[in-house]
Parts: structure tokens; sequence; C-alpha cells
């Protein structure tokens, strides 16, 4: 998962797919074709949905032409797929955010930072996170149902859920996990702008209202790994790597990181008051499978 979330619509799409082209391109992942979806970002209602398969040098003059205000596309859909999107959220709110999701096993490049640190350069941001999206999603997933559990486990026993009446009052309730004191959950700061505790984050100027610490603050916390301070992001490492479990050192760091930004608290598992030291409950790919990986 990388996202980079801006506050307002003024970024042009082409722009950002130009850079992402030559990220790509010097990455050495550049496809010869993308999987166009025609239902984001195409101004005539009457384009349609589904997709289109595209050279990958057309998409510039398709978002060009049609004065596409966002894209989303992928690198194929018969093998492991690298997803590429620009979207601009609610219609009443301004923002934008740029979402990349990386399938297992797609040809994507690794280190995402000379992106991120070139867009954060050069449009004023939010912030921008990188991290695990099957731990992401799973600690943020808040609908409990079948999907639930054949996606990410069993829930833990003491997890408190509400139940939402159904809108038409003709369809089901639905059972939603409260998933407020999650280590690895997601904060809403805008309507699909969100903030991740992740191990890596890049939090530019638009980020700092939100927050309950100052940038100052934040600098001087005593457990980052790396801090880089510029005039259009601050860099924080906290982590070697992406977290990857609620519990152990990796949850207590995460714990850390609600304290400090937000002066809130976390838990794992649910109603336990702390965070546990063995790893507990979740999907079998993110539980560790040695004793060296707890730290991993």
């Amino acid at each position: 998962m990388i996202e980079v979330s801006f506050p307002d619509k003024l970024i042009p799409a082409k722009c950002v797919w130009e850079k992402l082209k030559n990220f790509l391109v010097s990455a050495g992942c550049w496809p010869a074709e993308f999987e166009v979806s025609r239902s984001v970002g195409w101004r005539e209602t009457s384009s349609g949905t589904g997709t289109i398969n595209l050279p990958s040098d057309e998409i510039a003059r398709l978002i060009e032409e049609r004065a596409m205000t966002g894209f989303f596309c992928h690198t194929t859909y018969s093998a492991p797929s690298a997803g590429y999107s620009l979207d601009f959220g609610q219609k009443s709110v301004l923002q934008s955010t740029f979402r990349s999701h990386i399938e297992e096993g797609a040809e994507a490049p690794a280190n995402w930072d000379p992106f991120l640190e070139c867009v954060l350069s050069r449009w004023p941001a939010i912030g921008a996170w990188v991290g695990r999206r099957l731990y992401t999603n799973w600690q943020g997933a808040s609908l409990l149902d079948n999907y639930y559990e054949s996606k990410y486990g069993k829930a833990p026993p003491a997890t408190r859920t509400q139940v939402e009446k159904s809108i038409d009052g003709i369809g089901p309730d639905c059972v939603r996990i409260i998933t407020s004191l999650n280590p690895g959950r997601p904060k809403e700061l805008l309507p699909t702008v969100n903030f991740y505790p992740t191990a890596e984050m890049w939090l530019g100027p638009h980020f700092w209202p939100y927050a309950k610490c100052t940038k100052e603050e934040a600098l001087a916390a005593d457990f980052w790994l790396e801090t880089r301070d510029t005039p259009h992001y601050t860099y924080f490492k906290s982590w070697p790597a992406p977290f990857t479990r609620p519990d152990g050192e990796q949850g207590r760091m995460q714990q850390r990181l609600w304290k400090l930004f937000f002066h809130e608290v976390c838990e794992w598992p649910p109603g336990s008051g702390t965070i546990c030291d063995e790893p507990m409950y979740g999907p079998p790919e993110l539980m560790p499978q040695s004793p060296a990986d707890v730290l991993a």
C-alpha cells in the first residue's frame, strides 16, 4: 500500500501520471499495457463503465484529451498486478489522494521513496504512507461477516461490536466491529483521507493541524530510527520494515505513534487494555513463522 493525500483538487492528473511514468521507467517497471477504468476521472457521463486496455504511452494523451480529473489503472488482471489511482474523493470535499496497491509477486518498484519525495516536493501534502495492505485492511476492517472470517480469521472473543440497522428497513442489519483501539487502525482526517500508523511516514505541512503535537515535539521523540525534516515534508521511520502485527514490539511501537500524534491509546487483543507479548489472531499470512519473525 502506497498512499499520498493532498488537501485540494488542484493537482493535474496528467502531471501526476507523468511523474509516475518517469519513476516506473527509471525503476525498470514500466509495462507495455495498462487496463484503465472508465469510471474514474472521465468527465463524460456517457463514457460507460468497465475497463479498456491501452498501450502505456497512450494514457497521457487520453488524460489530456478527455480532461480527466483522475485515473485508475492496473498493470494486468491475469497475473499479480500493480494498481495506480488518483482519486478526488467526495464532490463536497476539496482533496485528492494518490493510491497504489501492489499485489504479491507483481512487477513493481521495491523502493517508492524517490516518487513520494518528488510528488511531495511538488505539491504541499497532508502526508504519505507506505504499509502492508493486508495488515492495514485487517486492522481497519469494520464489517463482521463471513467475508471477515474467510479473509482475516476469527475475531477475538472480546471484540467490541455495534449493530447498524438496515437503512431501508428491508435488508438485514449488519454488525460492525469497533476498531478504535486497534494499533494498526486508520484514522480519518477528511473523507477518504486517512492517517496510518505506518513504519515510514512522510508528513506534509497540511498534516499538523490534525495532530495533537507539533512537528518539533514529534521530531524530539526518542524512539525514531530515522527522521528528516525538509521544507516540503518531514520523514519519520520507526521500524525497519512495514508493520505486520498489532502485538509484541511492533504493537508497542504503534502505540507510541498514537500517543505522540493524537494522544490516543490502543490495545491488542481487544478488551485486554494492553499490548500482549505473543502474536494473537489475524490472517495466517501475518503470523510469524519463527521466533525471529516476531521482531521482523
